[in-house]
């Protein structure tokens, strides 16, 4: 009898003793700012539960559309509640996916958006804390001459506070949250763990790109980095003759900057898809988009040094402060660059070139090199929109019965597309991001620009300096462009005599390139896109 109490109370005394301990070690960490072992057990306990959910009931037989879309609307409800609850990295992560979904289903795109929003500030005895670590032991008001205690703005890594240095310049001055740096190698572990538990379940390329993307994401973490970032846009930027005067990027005080602390010129600016502000301002909405794609082409064709975040909120637009009739955009927030290998850039410049050409050889020769097996696929991509070399898409109607197969269709023709991982150039990852929320803010505002052409002429500028206006080649391309353009303005005039003589609600350009996308996505592989998808 006493024996089998002792095999009792052993085994007892081990469970309580644990629970005891890990009760202890989960309440100490509940008590700190970065909250690791918690965040860790929710991000672990969710991505296997998400991906058993897949992977039981993500199959053929007794599936209709409702389903599906119950599925999918489970699973994301999980995992972007788990990079709300985590913030910091994770909302970062999340608004990358968000940028990048449109492949995902719809629920995904739904809960995308919301993550945009979710980047509470961090108080302000902490900003004093912060600061302090950085210069010895200083406070804010030893150094600024006035220092606003509430933020402007709150980002997922960082937020933002305008002070007034004692030499009277007004400055924006971004605080780094203390928890990032040490979440940060836990987190970036997490991910690459989950993502190579995905490619093992659902047998897609997933881990191909994480150690650029880990890379990218740490420097963003270093503002010392950002602030030679800021340096070098601004050097090739202001030497470009055809943007002179018409972009701005704020100076950068490095001596009162380090690695969680950046000072820079405070400029006062509208929201660049702001209609309604720029034109109480007498600003030219219009003029700023096209100076706004102009700027993030050149980067891409031409500099090769590409800003990887330009949403609304950094693409500023203000009165040029010495030419006043002269919109200027100003460009801020430069954690995120990538710099493209001089051979990548001027193959993407000819891609762009031969897709204008319909010159499939070139087009078919440079995806081969780059490990693309589905020119036409990765066509649609880059353009953003449905590309054929003969004809344009008939789109068909779907039924629900085969939306299983499709998607199933979609996985394999993407582990086609990147049978060659080593080969993929992984500029384009955050290349494709920003010529897609470029593309959206065009959107916004009404498609008030030819973004495409603009882009293929700066493709052409980025060969050659010279140019090649002489040759056969550039007559045809231009002939192309000529084209396209009469198209868009026959687009525009269309949709301003609908709006005067019915009230109808205006299409720009990227509304019907949007449509036709998700027309053709849902032929192809039985997905909706949800309308806000295409707003940014």
């Amino acid at each position: 009898m006493a024996f089998a109490r002792n095999r009792l109370i052993r085994p007892l005394k081990l469970a309580l003793g644990t629970c005891f301990v890990g009760g202890g070690v989960y309440i100490h960490d509940s008590r700190t700012e970065a909250h690791l072992i918690s965040r860790n057990i929710r991000t672990f306990y969710n991505g296997i539960a998400l991906a058993v959910d897949y992977k039981l009931n993500f199959k053929p037989g007794d599936l209709d559309g409702t389903k599906i879309e119950a599925l999918h609307e489970r699973v994301a409800n999980r995992i972007f509640d788990v990079f709300e609850k985590n913030g910091g990295l994770y909302i970062k992560m999340g608004q990358v996916i968000g940028t990048q979904a449109a492949i995902l289903p719809i629920a995904y795109q739904r809960r995308a958006r919301r993550l945009f929003d979710s980047a509470p500030p961090i108080p302000f005895d902490v900003v004093e804390r912060v600061f302090r670590e950085e210069f010895d032991g200083k406070y804010p008001s030893d150094v600024f001459m006035e220092f606003e205690m509430t933020p402007v703005a709150a980002a997922s890594i960082a937020q933002v506070h305008k002070a007034t240095l004692k030499n009277g310049d007004v400055v924006a001055v971004k605080i780094q949250k203390p928890a990032i740096q040490k979440q940060m190698d836990w987190d970036l572990r997490a991910f690459r763990i989950l993502l190579q538990l995905y490619e093992r379940l659902f047998e897609l390329p997933l881990t191909w790109s994480s150690d650029y993307i880990e890379e990218h994401m740490r420097m963003e973490a270093d503002f010392e980095i950002e602030a030679r970032n800021a340096i070098k846009a601004w050097e090739h930027l202001k030497n470009e003759q055809a943007l002179k005067d018409k972009v701005y990027i704020p100076k950068v005080y490095k001596e009162y900057s380090s690695k969680r602390v950046l000072v820079c010129e405070w400029v006062d600016g509208v929201q660049l898809t702001d209609r309604e502000k720029m034109a109480k301002l007498g600003l030219d909405y219009k003029k700023a988009m096209e100076i706004s794609v102009e700027t993030f082409a050149s980067q891409i064709f031409r500099s090769g040094f590409v800003h990887g975040d330009p949403h609304p909120g950094n693409c500023l637009v203000r009165q040029h402060p010495k030419k006043k009739k002269q919109v200027q955009m100003v460009l801020v927030d430069h954690g995120l660059y990538i710099q493209e290998s001089e051979k990548f850039r001027l193959e993407y410049c000819k891609l762009w070139e031969s897709l204008f050409m319909l010159d499939m050889k070139t087009m078919t020769r440079i995806c081969k090199d780059w490990g693309i097996h589905d020119p036409n696929m990765f066509a649609s991509i880059t353009l953003q929109r449905p590309f054929s070399p003969n004809k344009a898409v008939h789109v068909q109607n779907i039924d629900v019965k085969d939306m299983y197969e499709l998607q199933n269709e979609m996985k394999e023709r993407i582990k086609h597309f990147l049978r060659d991982q080593a080969l993929f150039p992984r500029e384009l990852i955050f290349v494709s991001r920003n010529m897609n929320i470029v593309r959206a803010n065009n959107k916004t505002v009404g498609s008030p620009v030819n973004r495409i052409n603009i882009m293929a002429r700066w493709a052409v500028r980025g060969i050659s300096d010279k140019g090649t206006w002489l040759s056969w080649r550039s007559f045809v391309f231009e002939s192309t462009l000529f084209i396209m353009s009469l198209s868009f303005w026959l687009l525009r005039f269309k949709d301003i005599m609908s709006q005067y003589l019915f009230h109808a609600k205006t299409r720009g350009l990227e509304d019907v390139l949007d449509e036709t996308m998700k027309e053709e996505i849902y032929r192809r592989f039985g997905i909706k896109i949800d309308e806000s998808l295409f707003e940014g």
